[in-house]
């Protein structure tokens, strides 16, 4: 929910996380309910002060915009953990999960449900430390924005009477942590289905998965201690957060032959912190530079806001090369004008970073150099191609040529194959009269 800045407070002389989103691009009940979510994350967050919770410093409206300005936190999700294929050991999982659960104790006991504990909402920090975040769903006793039979949470965490919008307690938040402490340990999520009625109605008539699995990695002994707080019903479940945690504790004992919990829980974060700074943003098959990416973010930010980050990141993995990326993410920018802006100024940025000494031509999605014509056709006739082109489109037409020319075997072709990127018959018609008026 909203896009979140890494920002400096000159006043204070720290580092601070920004979330916000543009409600602009929302519209009606969405917009509204997002507004509310923002507000209800701030009081449910602001209200807890606990070293596992982040701590939300303020929430405001910037231009109808909502922002919160929070903790920031250089920790590892783990999400991102899980999605790698790491397990854990079970002391060490249970050293996490333990700290997940004092935060929670610490909001039940002021009438809090997170009612969203999943891996993503957990941020694992260096010295086996643990944050929760994202309290946008939470249930506040004082609070009427959530009614029973509105379903909100995630389906793959979410107890079975949430999936039902029935009415939850701390004993849900209870469920939902006990399923990530079992991916933790077994590697998949132990709910099963493509969908969320799947999921739901599994979890109302089905045993979850993975427990004989789960009991012989980490002993029986844990295996009844999560089934216990996974029971399908809140009454067979644990009374409280604390009671969860004796447990689990009680579950694994510590054994002086294991290395301590936080150590193991570091080596995992350590391993997946590694991973991502040896793999670095990719493109295609290429490594893009960081900088070269940032400030193709901040043009694009200019025109479609924060949102911008997202755009990129989700563009990147399909973008051929550089300028194909700039022009995947041009077509999200609605006016003309603004598109051919951007166009201009990330292709500039482009150019700059690839005249470096160093840098290897931008190559096409044929993996053919841009730096030297692809085929027979004379580099006078490309050049006019793409000028008489650039009249119509802009500065996408350079983007267009380079990557035509993998295609065109003579100038004639060239121009046809161009003329299909022109919407409009008028214009594309202008188009093919200037290579006829040679």
């Amino acid at each position: 929910m909203g896009i979140v800045y890494e920002a400096h407070d000159p006043v204070i002389g720290r580092q601070v996380a920004i979330k916000l989103v543009r409600t602009h691009l929302l519209e009606g009940e969405e917009r509204q309910d997002y507004v509310e979510r923002f507000r209800r994350e701030a009081q449910a967050a602001g209200r807890c002060n606990h070293p596992c919770i982040v701590t939300i410093f303020d929430f405001a409206l910037h231009e109808g915009d909502p922002f919160l300005a929070m903790e920031y936190v250089d920790g590892v999700g783990l999400d991102t953990v899980l999605t790698q294929g790491e397990r854990f050991a079970p002391t060490a999982a249970v050293h996490l999960i333990a700290q997940v659960l004092d935060a929670l104790s610490c909001a039940h006991a002021l009438g809090i449900v997170h009612r969203d504990i999943k891996p993503a909402n957990i941020l694992l920090l260096d010295g086996g430390r643990v944050k929760v975040t994202d309290f946008g769903i939470a249930r506040l006793d004082s609070s009427e924005l959530t009614q029973v039979g509105m379903v909100v949470g995630t389906p793959s965490y979410m107890s079975p009477e949430q999936s039902y919008g029935e009415g939850v307690d701390p004993r849900s938040d209870l469920f939902s942590t006990a399923t990530v402490l079992k991916e933790m340990l077994i590697g998949r999520r132990s709910s099963g289905g493509r969908s969320f009625t799947d999921i739901a109605q599994g979890l109302q008539r089905i045993a979850p998965t993975g427990d004989v699995e789960l009991a012989t990695l980490a002993g029986p002994a844990l295996q009844a201690a999560i089934a216990r707080a996974m029971a399908t019903r809140p009454q067979d479940r644990y009374d409280s957060a604390a009671a969860m945690t004796e447990a689990l504790r009680l579950a694994i004992g510590e054994p002086a032959s294991q290395a301590a919990p936080a150590a193991l829980a570091d080596q995992t974060v350590l391993a997946v912190r590694a991973r991502g700074a040896a793999a670095g943003p990719a493109l295609g098959s290429a490594t893009l530079d960081p900088a070269v990416l940032s400030g193709v973010e901040r043009r694009l930010a200019g025109h479609v806001g924060p949102i911008a980050r997202y755009l990129v990141q989700t563009s990147i993995g399909t973008a051929a090369s550089l300028e194909d990326l700039c022009e995947t993410l041009a077509q999200r920018i609605d006016r003309p004008d603004a598109r051919r802006q951007f166009m201009s100024e990330a292709l500039e940025l482009v150019n700059t970073d690839t005249a470096r000494p160093g840098s290897a031509p931008p190559t096409t999605a044929a993996g053919q150099s841009h730096a030297g014509p692809a085929s027979a056709i004379p580099p006078q006739e490309i050049a006019r191609a793409q000028q008489a082109l650039a009249q119509t489109l802009g500065p996408i037409a350079r983007v267009l040529v380079q990557r035509t020319l993998a295609q065109a075997r003579t100038g004639e072709e060239l121009w046809d194959l161009l003329a299909t990127h022109i919407g409009a018959t008028g214009d594309r018609a202008a188009f093919l009269r200037r290579r006829d008026a040679g």
